[in-house]
């Protein structure tokens, strides 16, 4: 008897939830705390080195992504790679 794996679950390790404010709303992303740490001081370069995954969420422990209309009344544009640049410099860790 085998043991029923669900395939379109995201195990999330290790992870570092980087919370931001913009417009009244609040967002989250899944990153590696000492990547994040090294991106802040110029040493890490890579954003897929720091970022566990590439979505901007509501709630990253329950899985709720961002809509699209919310970024882009946040931060002007729903291009998720601009806003983790422009994010993981000025957020806190919980």
């Amino acid at each position: 008897m085998s043991i029923f794996t669900p395939t379109n679950q995201i195990r999330l390790t290790n992870v570092a939830v980087v919370r931001m404010k913009r417009a009244g709303k609040r967002f989250e992303i899944a990153c590696y705390k000492n990547k994040v740490v090294g991106w802040r001081s110029g040493v890490e370069k890579d954003l897929d080195e720091v970022l566990q995954t590439h979505s901007v969420f509501v709630n990253v422990s329950k899985g709720q992504v961002a809509k699209k209309e919310d970024l882009i009344s946040a931060f002007g544009t729903d291009d998720q790679t601009e806003i983790f640049k422009t994010s993981i410099h000025g957020c806190y860790f919980p």
